[in-house]
This record gives structure tokens, sequence and C-alpha cells, in this order.
């Protein structure tokens, strides 16, 4: 049964992965992921003013254990169906990165799979160009913001994780260009331009 096509939301995929991952035998436990998806949170959004304070870093790594059992339940709040607790914004990308290599993967996987059932939906002929632009302008404006903070020092000092969501930022930009690309193409094919790339 194919689970994404029959709906299955981004957050049900991640939680999915999540539950798998510190479920395993061998994996990482639920402190240590939800540890290194709050410090790389905290990391690359500290500079904001934005910060979730349920997500705030303590200043003495003492008392890093004690916030780490807070914030794996608030991540646990999140998933529950019982609660209407809502994580920061690009929180769920963080805690996908958090997750042991062979589950990140996986989940990755299952996440593209999902964008592109949700993009094969729209076909050209239906799209709305406005919204195209819109979401072009959001996932371009993210692509630049996370590229911009990989630039200094070029590539060889960034980590894995960012290398990763840096290609995924940049993914999701290409992507929403090719929507609206996709749109324009099928009007001039209507007004019978020839299109010379």
């Amino acid at each position: 049964m194919d689970l994404v096509a029959l709906g299955y939301s981004y957050s049900r995929i991640i939680h999915d992965y999540y539950v798998k991952n510190w479920k395993d035998e061998t994996g990482s436990s639920k402190l240590t992921i939800a540890r290194r998806a709050v410090l790389s949170y905290d990391k690359n959004t500290s500079i904001q003013k934005n910060v979730d304070p349920v997500f705030k870093v303590p200043e003495d790594s003492a008392d890093l254990e004690d916030s780490a059992k807070q914030w794996a339940h608030q991540i646990d709040k999140f998933f529950s169906p019982y609660e209407t607790v809502k994580l920061p914004y690009s929180f769920g990308d963080y805690l996908v990165m958090a997750l042991d290599e062979e589950y990140r993967k996986q989940c990755l996987i299952e996440l593209d799979r999902k964008r592109r059932t949700i993009i094969g939906d729209v076909t050209p002929a239906d799209g709305d160009m406005l919204l195209s632009l819109q979401n072009t302008i959001k996932e371009t404006s993210e692509a630049i913001q996370y590229l911009v903070g990989l630039a200094p020092g070029g590539l060889t000092d960034d980590t894995d994780h960012d290398l990763l969501r840096g290609r995924q930022e940049l993914m999701e930009a290409i992507n929403a260009m090719q929507i609206g690309l996709g749109q324009l193409d099928h009007e001039l094919s209507n007004r019978d331009i020839e299109i010379i790339d």
C-alpha cells in the first residue's frame, strides 16, 4: 500500500521515521535526536528574535540533559493527536536531519515522493501563476538565505548536515521555478509559439 499516495502528511512521514529511529535497538535515543535537532535549530536561528522559548538552549551544559527531556516531550506533544502544540517554522527539517543516517535518507526519499505527488496533482493548465510566483519567491529566498550562511570559507568547512540542507533548499527552489516554467510553456504552447531552449 502506498501511504504517501494515500495522503500521508509531511509531519506523519517525519513522525514515523523519528519513532522508528529511536525504537531501533541500534538507533539513537529520543533524547539524542531531540538534542541534535534543537542544538542545530538554535545554531541556525539564534541570531533571530523568534527562537521558540521551549527550545531555549541552557547556558550551563550541565543542564543540557534536562533540557533534552523537555525538548523531546515537546516534540512528542506536537505529534500527539490529542494536543494542539505547534513546532517552530521549519523545525521539521532539523528533526529529519537529526535522525541517524539510514532513517534520515529513507525519510528524505519519502518526503520527496510526497512532494512529487503533490506537484504531480497540479497540471500546468490548472496552475495559478500568482501562487507559483509566491511559492518561487518563498523557496528561492529560503535557499539564498541558507546558502549565504554556507558561503564564507567555501563548502569544505561545512558539516554534512549543512550541505544536505543546502541541497534540499536549492532543490525546493528549482522545483518551484519548474512549476512556473511549466505554466508559461503551457500558455505559449496554447498560442502556437515555438519554444527554443
